[in-house]
């Protein structure tokens, strides 16, 4: 990897260090504690509530007498499997697609008019889909109107949010440990989600999801987030930056650029990848309902809380954020490779305590050091080209193995699935 700017040297301890960068931080700690127990909720709940679904045509049950989330195992909810992992990765694709063409040009949007109209935009066209998961959940709706609309609440807002944060670094050295302390705050909120999303019913939990967002979020946005771009340091919209595709040239700018461009985007496209399909394949291969998911997904997260909160701060000292980088790639390969002998529960439950965690650090790390290398006024040009490429690769990356797992999974059927073919509807 080429030359990195020099890291000076720290007078202030560590402790002294997180205390600064948490006061300066403020106006972002509400959103990203709701929107971190949304995410939990939707997290623990969004796949089994696809598999109630899709199910529904493989039984002639009732649509209320199907509950996917507690019998994964039942014949009707194991051919659900596939159809609703083929949604999902549809889903990524065409997601992939908004990204691609709004990515940059949203980033470079809000280096023109500031952060927070762009930020507002962006999360008032998330509520739709709330509302069609809603519908289903209560109504019974198709869910095929909140697969069409989900793209809509997943737009690349987290660029903005990035850019965000260096607006509010006093000292641009502290960008990696405010990305890591963000983003730890958002894991313990998403793992609180988890957990009440696990104690709920999946209706429960997409009314609260609805409340924290209509009553408490969205009134927080509109009415007490800050603008943190002066208009004195905004810049022209340009065409390179708005048009589809040239805005990610920012990535190619020189070699280093497309050095840290390819480890973050090709260790994305695979890392998740491999998360979409491993799901399916403990619910296929393994006995994994919904309470197995769960807890799997609350020690991921708490490790990763652990690494981005605390041991990203001593990491980058000890190692610079080169070295950081470095350790969560190869933490991201070993957990990869370690899960090919996984036969238990618990086998999952250990590889998240011990490798998920380090792997949280990969973001922040390749964020804070490209952060440094442009300027101010070009924040959210940066951060919305590297946060497009990454969510490209995060929607074309389950595609893949989705249709490798399918591919290599055809011929056999899982464990004990034979056996409940000969007792269909049961």
């Amino acid at each position: 990897m080429g030359p990195v700017l020099p890291e000076t040297p720290r007078e202030e301890s560590p402790t002294s260090e997180l205390y600064k960068v948490v006061k300066q931080l403020r106006p972002l700690w509400l959103p990203v504690i709701l929107g971190g127990v949304n995410t939990g909720i939707q997290t623990s709940s969004l796949s089994y509530i696809g598999l109630n679904f899709f199910a529904q045509q493989y039984t002639s049950l009732r649509p209320e007498d199907i509950h996917c989330e507690d019998t994964p195992e039942l014949v009707y909810c194991q051919a659900a499997i596939k159809d609703n992992l083929f949604w999902s990765s549809i889903i990524g694709a065409a997601g992939s697609f908004l990204h691609f063409t709004l990515g940059p040009f949203l980033g470079a949007l809000s280096d023109t008019i500031g952060r927070r109209p762009v930020i507002l935009l962006c999360s008032f066209l998330g509520y739709p889909s709330l509302l069609a998961l809603m519908l289903f959940v209560y109504r019974n709706t198709s869910l095929y109107y909140t697969f069409a609309l989900l793209p809509l609440a997943e737009l690349p807002v987290l660029a903005i949010w990035f850019a965000f944060i260096v607006d509010l670094m006093e000292d641009t050295r502290d960008s990696s440990v405010a990305f890591g302390l963000i983003m730890a705050a958002g894991l313990l909120a998403t793992m609180l989600g988890t957990g009440i999303g696990a104690a709920l019913s999946l209706k429960a939990g997409v009314l609260v999801m609805a409340i924290v967002y209509v009553v408490i979020l969205l009134p927080y946005l509109v009415c007490c987030l800050p603008e943190t771009l002066p208009s004195t340091k905004r810049h022209a919209l340009s065409c390179a930056a708005a048009a589809p595709g040239l805005g990610l040239g920012i990535l190619a700018r020189n070699a280093l650029f497309v050095q840290l461009s390819t480890l973050v985007i090709g260790s994305t496209f695979i890392g998740n990848g491999f998360q979409r399909v491993s799901t399916s394949f403990l619910q296929t291969y393994v006995h994994w309902p919904k309470s197995c998911n769960n807890f799997a997904i609350a020690i991921a997260m708490a490790s990763s809380v652990a690494w981005a909160g605390v041991g990203l701060s001593f990491t980058s000292r000890i190692a610079g954020d080169v070295g950081t980088l470095g350790l969560a790639l190869f933490a991201g390969a070993l957990y990869m490779l370690c899960f090919a002998f996984v036969t238990e529960a618990w086998h999952v439950y250990l590889l998240n305590a011990v490798l998920l965690g380090p792997q949280a650090l990969a973001f922040p790390a390749t964020s804070a050091i490209k952060s440094r290398l442009v300027a101010e006024s070009e924040q959210g040009q940066l951060q919305g080209a590297l946060t497009t490429g990454k969510s490209i690769a995060e929607s074309l990356g389950p595609l893949v193995f989705s249709f490798l797992f399918q591919a290599f999974s055809a011929s056999g059927n899982a464990p004990g699935q034979a056996d409940q073919l000969h007792s269909r509807h049961m």
